[in-house]
């Protein structure tokens, strides 16, 4: 396996590679060594945040926390880097709250469809008290979240076929990603979700496995997708923002000022990820548009629509009891304040 860069970076996933001594100034070798796993490819906004996140790192430590970043699922699948990090092993991934719903099943509403329509509304929510509440309890399931605010983007919907209505939804398959939020919500819209891992879907494309795939669009066009889907629909059904956690036990091991430098470095590293992602958002559209692509703009009415099909899901998942009775008008009044 490569890693993309080599330096002091703590994100998504983190592996202990070695502990050594040192108590230099600037350190010869690291104290710890952490591997930086993610499902991005490299250039992707989200991967270049981690190159930076690595940088400072490496300085505000003078060489003790060394970080190596791993893009592309290189390191594995994510719920596999989770587990790890749970054993101990030093791991720090990336998590949305659709993963950490696993562990703590309110954290999943911030993932959830047609939720809030602009980005002060996550920092009202990754800054009021419920959310820290729900860190808290994930803490206790033993996964710190040691960096939030990283914006993935708005998800859109790229498709062999036109869609441009609720019904041109029925029957595609869809990729989606492997947890119950993002199956739901299509089902919902009555395709047939179809999980996988991202670093599958070209080929799957290709083949005819699935019929279409909804990321973000810098995510689509990074991963070449527009090469054999040439229909992308502005749904804007989710506006997801990712953390980075480890596991617990090994976060608590690493001294205070490495971790006080860790967290106020990967701050500084979601706001650069942030604007790059939205440098590249403003590009996206043309680009796709150049690659061949035909980009629909959906109107008010037929938005509404795909919106309150997804509805049932919170209902569904509060009247099941999977999430806190309430929770969807808790998180409005949040972002209303």
């Amino acid at each position: 396996m490569k890693a993309k860069k080599v330096s002091a970076l703590l994100v998504a996933t983190a592996m202990v590679c070695g502990i050594a001594g040192g108590t230099t100034a600037v350190h010869a070798d690291p104290e710890y060594t952490i591997k930086l796993c993610t499902e991005q490819t490299d250039g992707d906004p989200i991967d270049e945040g981690c190159d930076k996140w690595a940088e400072l790192v490496e300085e505000a430590t003078d060489g003790a926390v060394k970080i190596e970043v791993y893009p592309n699922s290189q390191l594995g699948a994510k719920a596999d880097l989770i587990e790890m990090a749970l054993a101990g092993q030093g791991v720090c991934t990336i998590a949305d709250g659709s993963y950490l719903m696993d562990y703590v099943p309110d954290f999943g509403v911030v993932m959830g469809p047609f939720l809030f329509s602009d980005w002060d509304s996550m920092y009202k929510i990754t800054a009021s008290d419920w959310w820290a509440d729900e860190a808290k309890q994930l803490e206790d399931e033993g996964l710190e979240i040691v960096s939030t605010n990283w914006i993935y983007g708005e998800r859109q919907l790229m498709t062999k076929s036109e869609v441009k209505s609720l019904d041109d939804l029925k029957g595609l398959k869809i990729r989606v990603p492997n947890n119950d939020i993002s199956i739901k919500m299509f089902d919902l819209l009555g395709s047939a979700a179809t999980p996988m891992a991202l670093s599958d879907v070209y080929t799957s494309l290709s083949q005819g496995v699935v019929d279409g795939v909804e990321n973000p669009l810098t995510t689509l066009y990074n991963n070449a997708f527009q090469e054999v889907c040439k229909n992308v629909t502005m749904t804007n059904h989710q506006m997801t923002f990712s953390n980075f956690i480890m596991g617990k036990d090994f976060w608590d091991s690493l001294p205070e000022e490495y971790q006080t430098a860790i967290i106020d470095c990967g701050k500084e590293a979601a706001e650069y990820n942030n604007d790059l992602y939205q440098k590249q958002s403003e590009e996206m559209v043309a680009a796709l548009e150049d690659a061949g692509c035909t980009v629909t703009e959906l109107d008010d009415a037929t938005y509404e629509e795909l919106k309150n099909a997804c509805m049932k899901l919170y209902e569904d998942y509060e009247a099941d009891g999977t999430w806190s009775e309430g929770l969807y008008d808790q998180i409005q009044e949040i972002i209303a304040e």
